[in-house]
């Protein structure tokens, strides 16, 4: 069923900040917000990179916003009982015990602290293209890093919170994900997209400057962070078949639509629209502060929930000091402000350096300030 764009009134700034990015002719994005449960803006605008208008079907790319989904998945497993956040990987995953760290706890793991962000060595397309033979190098990977201290898992992540869910559940996390969490909710998310969804997704640009913010020219860049985002292959991630894989840490197609029904459960304790996927007890820990610190690798600092980016930190949540979510490289952002009620996500095609892109920023700051004044109204 095809959606009309939608501004509540109070909200007029948020489309007003949108066109500015996003109209005529410019590159396509979706932009969309609930507060208590319901939506108060749909945006989507721009062309994709054919030149189409940019619609309300229309899904693209959300990069790490996928983690945001892939937690949920491994919560719904934590609350029916098959996963144990404070046991040791090794004990549902015993080959993950090479190199020492089997006793990293699943909760810990799930916060970016076990040790191996990537892999050391050259990955094929064919091989990442296989979630499970990826879990396996991952397993099999010695820690690069110290294991407890928080490092960016980019890809990596994604291969471990998807082998646990299929070793406790035996479905795959794309599987998991469409049985699960996208049917119940009616959600247009996907890891490992569907062949009727392909013509759907607006194929990914890169501004000129576009490069990952930890591999940015200027500083001087720790040589192992070529391990951790080198490893897709450059003829996989610009291939029509890139978004058929299961590529649990980063590629999963959305549209902001979506992502906002999916933290709009969150934030409202679970359910959403009478379906109920998680407890809030469960949500309360996921987004509970797990690990801090600086990068091992980067310099950047991180705050991880289970699986969440949680505020304060420099990936852009908003204002609000309880945000959490996670945002995408490029410039995708989802995630939820519980303090009020609110819901959000920006999905793009056109990739860009964080340093200068300023459109979830700009949206996040306008949205808070319309809630806000919404509040005080009450």
């Amino acid at each position: 069923m095809s959606r009309e764009l939608l501004v509540s009134p109070g909200f007029e700034s948020v489309a007003k900040v949108f066109s500015k990015y996003h109209k005529d002719e410019l590159a396509g994005a979706s932009f969309a917000a609930t507060v208590n449960g319901t939506q108060v803006v749909d945006l989507w605008g721009g062309v994709k990179s054919d030149g189409a208008p940019w619609s309300d079907d229309t899904v693209c790319v959300i990069a790490s916003g996928t983690k945001g989904i892939c937690t949920v998945a491994v919560l719904m497993c934590v609350e029916r009982g098959l996963l144990n956040l404070e046991a040791p990987i090794e004990s549902i995953w015993p080959e993950f015990a090479a190199g020492g760290k089997g006793q990293v706890l699943i909760g810990d793991a799930l916060a970016h602290m076990a040790g191996v962000p990537g892999i050391e060595r050259k990955i094929t397309a064919q091989e990442i293209s296989d979630p499970i033979l990826m879990a396996q190098m991952v397993a099999q990977q010695h820690p690069f890093v110290p294991v407890g201290s928080p490092t960016y898992h980019a890809l990596t992540f994604g291969w471990i919170a998807s082998e646990l869910v299929r070793r406790v559940d035996g479905r795959s996390i794309g599987k998991f994900v469409r049985d699960e969490i996208a049917q119940p909710l009616q959600l247009d998310l996907h890891i490992g997209a569907a062949d009727d969804v392909l013509p759907r997704i607006a194929k990914t640009t890169r501004a000129k400057n576009y490069n990952y913010t930890a591999l940015l020219p200027g500083s001087a860049i720790d040589p192992r962070l070529l391990h951790v985002y080198g490893m897709t292959p450059v003829e996989l991630s610009e291939s029509a078949d890139f978004a058929k894989i299961e590529l649990p840490g980063g590629g999963g197609v959305a549209s902001a639509y979506a992502m906002s029904r999916l933290y709009a459960m969150l934030v409202s304790g679970g359910e959403l629209d009478g379906v109920r996927l998680l407890q809030p007890e469960i949500i309360e820990i996921a987004r509970r502060e797990r690990s801090v610190g600086n990068d091992a690798l980067s310099g950047r600092q991180l705050r991880f929930g289970i699986g969440f980016e949680i505020n304060p930190n420099p990936s852009r949540l908003g204002m609000a000091p309880d945000a959490f979510g996670h945002t995408g490289a490029g410039g995708s952002t989802h995630g939820a402000w519980p303090s009020m009620n609110t819901s959000f996500s920006y999905a793009m095609r056109e990739f860009q350096t964080e340093n200068s892109d300023s459109r979830a920023f700009e949206l996040l700051d306008v949205l808070d300030e319309c809630v806000m004044r919404q509040l005080k109204k009450k």
